[in-house]
C-alpha cells in the first residue's frame, strides 16, 4: 500500500503506541489494537470503516456468547463451518476475540475455541496475547542492600533508568543509600506457561549512607 493511501486510524494507532509506550496520558490497548486493525465499533461511525465492521463483530461475539452457555461446539470444525456459514474470515474472527481480550469479554469463551479440539486459533494462546496496560518505558530492577558485606534483596521495582553509580536512593522507610554498583542477572520466566524467555535484570548495589551525605 502506498503511503499516502495509509488510512488515518493507523496513523493514529501508530502515534498512540508511541505516546503509550512513552509513558504519557493513559492509552488503553484495545483502542490501539481497534484503530490498528480497522475495526468499525472502535473507530467510530463518523469515520470511515476500513476493516472489520461492526455486524462481522456481532457475529463473532454472538458465536462466543453461544460458546459460554454450551449451544456451539468448540471443535475445530465446527467453528469454522460456523464462520463459513455467517462469512466471517478467521482472520477477523482472530481480531475480534483479541480485541475481547483486551475488553476483558468472553474470556473463559475464547479459552474454550483456542483449545479446542483441532482449533486453528491455538495461536491465540492467552501466553500469547498482546500485552495490557502499562505505565511506559519503565525498567524493572531489583534494588540489593549490600550495606553488612551480605546481598539482601530489599525491592523489585520499576524506573524509567538504571541508577547510576554515586546516585542517591531514598527508600520509604531507613536511611537513604548510595549506588555502589550494579550488577546483571540472568533470568527465566514463563516456564510453566510454555514460552521460556530469558530476561537481564538490573541488581541495583546500594549501601547505607549518612543523611547529611551528598
Amino acid at each position: 500500500m502506498d503511503e499516502s493511501q495509509i488510512p488515518l486510524p493507523v496513523i493514529l494507532a501508530e502515534l498512540l503506541r508511541i505516546q503509550r509506550w512513552a509513558g504519557g496520558d493513559s492509552v488503553s490497548a484495545e483502542r490501539i489494537f481497534g484503530l490498528m486493525h480497522g475495526i468499525e465499533s472502535v473507530i467510530g461511525q463518523e469515520n470511515e470503516s476500513f476493516g472489520i465492521s461492526e455486524e462481522t463483530q456481532r457475529k463473532v461475539e454472538d458465536l462466543l456468547e453461544d460458546v459460554d452457555n454450551d449451544k456451539q461446539s468448540t471443535d475445530g470444525m465446527a467453528i469454522k463451518d460456523r464462520l463459513r456459514r455467517d462469512g466471517v474470515d478467521e482472520t477477523d474472527a482472530a481480531r475480534i476475540m483479541e480485541l475481547c481480550r483486551l475488553q476483558s469479554r468472553f474470556g473463559t469463551a475464547i479459552d474454550k475455541v483456542v483449545n479446542g479440539k483441532g482449533s486453528t486459533f491455538s495461536y491465540l494462546d492467552r501466553s500469547r496475547s498482546p500485552e495490557q496496560d502499562w505505565f511506559g518505558s519503565l525498567h524493572y530492577m531489583e534494588l540489593v542492600d549490600c550495606t553488612d558485606g551480605a546481598r539482601n534483596k530489599m525491592y523489585a521495582v520499576f524506573a524509567p533508568t538504571v541508577p547510576r553509580v554515586g546516585e542517591i536512593v531514598s527508600p520509604q522507610k531507613g536511611s537513604t543509600m548510595k549506588v555502589v554498583g550494579v550488577d546483571h542477572v540472568v533470568i527465566d520466566q514463563g516456564r510453566q506457561q510454555g514460552l521460556s524467555r530469558h530476561y537481564l535484570v538490573p541488581h541495583v548495589l546500594l549501601e547505607a549512607t549518612d543523611d547529611d551525605e551528598s
